[in-house]
């Protein structure tokens, strides 16, 4: 897959181009009908696949006191654009003098020149341009007018229940890691890098890796999790504990991901790990005494390994 950062770069395509327009933050199962669909279009007619993505955020530049929580990655999102089958992706940067094209000269900038679109694809509610001046009608105009064939996938649902980036983030923020993964498409992901901890759990018997994680990336609720851990080319089960370990710490400013891979006792530090919530086990809690948290973790573990 051929990944692009600059406009200027796009100068190297020669072919028409079929293209999905979006954030794509999740790349959910909206994101996915929609990719799917200008795939489809793509082979249909000898095209292209591409995606038009953006980074960093338009939230982050138009609305810099608001804080944004990604559910991937940049290097994640491309990642789950291969595996769909896309082949080529702009990764437009996205900043003031972005934020204040026209939509007629966005559309030409980056779509009918730029990308040489014959085929595009976006959500029902997508806006471009200055201000959001840019609608879906405004769209089809350029799009009549460019010869540029359009479709506009409507609002996805999964068992009656809308799939939105927002919506995931509401149950990763609740600790429900089985419904984010439901409206996903696949389990949440962390990926970080071991880094030394305190040795705490490897002196009570269950070592652990400490995760050094995106600090963009949205975790779970504090709690424990049966989690599915990506190392190389091996996938382990693994207990996860997000939070601040109240038994040892009175606070802490950010939540720490610590990973207790089962049957594994290898030296990984400065690996990376790819973490994905598949159900929650319980609550993180404070214990009264060491021997209780060891308790504790040993059920913990027997839970995660039936």
């Amino acid at each position: 897959m051929r990944v692009f950062h600059e406009l200027r770069d796009v100068a190297a395509i020669t072919s028409a181009t079929s293209v999905a327009i979006g954030n794509f933050d999740g790349v959910h199962l909206g994101h996915q009908a929609l990719i799917h669909s200008m795939l489809s279009r793509a082979q249909q007619s000898g095209l292209c696949p591409t995606v038009l993505t953006f980074f960093p955020h338009p939230v982050e530049v138009l609305k810099p006191h608001k804080k944004l929580e990604r559910l991937t990655t940049t290097s994640e999102k491309l990642e789950l654009f291969e595996r769909l089958g896309v082949e080529q992706v702009l990764v437009a940067r996205f900043d003031t003098s972005l934020s204040q094209m026209t939509p007629g000269v966005f559309f030409e900038t980056f779509l009918s020149s730029g990308l040489k679109a014959r085929s595009l694809h976006v959500g029902f509610n997508f806006c471009f341009g200055r201000e959001k001046s840019g609608n879906i009608e405004t769209l089809r105009k350029l799009s009549d007018q460019n010869k540029i064939y359009l479709k506009v996938e409507e609002q996805i649902n999964e068992d009656g229940e809308r799939v939105s980036s927002s919506g995931i983030r509401c149950y990763l923020a609740a600790g429900d890691v089985a419904h984010a993964a439901k409206l996903l498409g696949r389990p949440y992901q962390i990926t970080g890098q071991v880094q030394k901890g305190d040795q705490r759990g490897r002196a009570l018997g269950f070592p652990t890796a400490n995760l050094r994680c995106p600090h963009d990336k949205i975790t779970p609720k504090n709690g424990v999790y049966l989690t599915h851990v990506r190392w190389q080319k091996e996938t382990l089960r693994a207990v996860t504990n997000v939070g601040v370990r109240p038994t040892f710490t009175q606070s802490a400013p950010n939540p720490i991901i610590e990973v207790h891979l089962l049957n594994f006792d290898a030296m990984i530090y400065d690996e990376f790990l790819a973490v994905e919530f598949v159900k929650r086990i319980r609550d993180e809690k404070k214990f009264s005494s060491i021997d209780e948290l060891k308790a504790q973790i040993a059920l913990d573990v027997q839970m995660a390994s039936l």
